[in-house]
């Protein structure tokens, strides 16, 4: 990796960092360039504003999603996968908190950004749908019409992308331990789905 990249991958990770702590309305440019150690020209050098910065995170995001979800390629998926799934999904909410937290905000201000959220949407149902019919095949999940597992989509789509926010407008201040409680909640939107047998 050449200085320029790792320039750029530690704006992003000081960027993650102060937004998750402070919230990304209330960080500036200047901030993380202090936080950085970088002159407000050299983080320009780099990324024009603060929407290329977050854009950038939400790569990031994309990608540890895609992780969370892998399949094994060598048997079948068994529940242990699924709970493994789960628990991932909501580590990933956690490190990306602050595009949760102010989703449709960010969204609203940049459409490029909106773009790839939808993008990358479409794709996660898709996603969602294949790896429903993975664990069908293994004997985890029951058969299910293809409404009902698009109800369950939109059900665990709905709860990882707004749990934060909903625990934040109840008076709480999320932490780590409340993932627990988000993985129970998960669980339960798929307990209806598992094979009895």
């Amino acid at each position: 990796m050449g200085k320029r990249e790792e320039t750029r991958d530690r704006i992003l990770d000081i960027a993650l960092q102060l937004f998750n702590e402070q919230g990304w309305h209330a960080v500036t440019t200047n901030h993380i360039a202090a936080a950085a150690g970088l002159s407000v020209g050299n983080l320009y050098y780099h990324f024009k504003n603060k929407e290329e910065i977050v854009r950038a995170l939400y790569e990031r995001l994309i990608v540890a999603t895609k992780s969370a979800f892998i399949m094994p390629t060598d048997r079948l998926p068994d529940l242990t996968d699924l709970e493994r799934m789960i628990r991932a999904n909501f580590v990933v909410l956690w490190d990306f908190r602050f595009f949760y937290r102010e989703i449709i905000a960010l969204l609203q201000r940049d459409s490029l950004l909106a773009e790839q959220y939808r993008a990358f949407r479409e794709y996660g149902f898709q996603n969602f749908m294949a790896l429903f019919q993975q664990f069908h095949i293994s004997g985890v999940f029951r058969p299910a019409t293809a409404e009902e597992i698009k109800q369950l989509a939109e059900t665990c789509w709905i709860l990882s992308e707004f749990y934060l926010p909903f625990l934040e407008i109840g008076g709480a201040v999320p932490g780590e331990a409340d993932l627990d409680h988000g993985v129970v909640l998960m669980r339960q939107a798929f307990t209806p789905y598992l094979n009895s047998n």
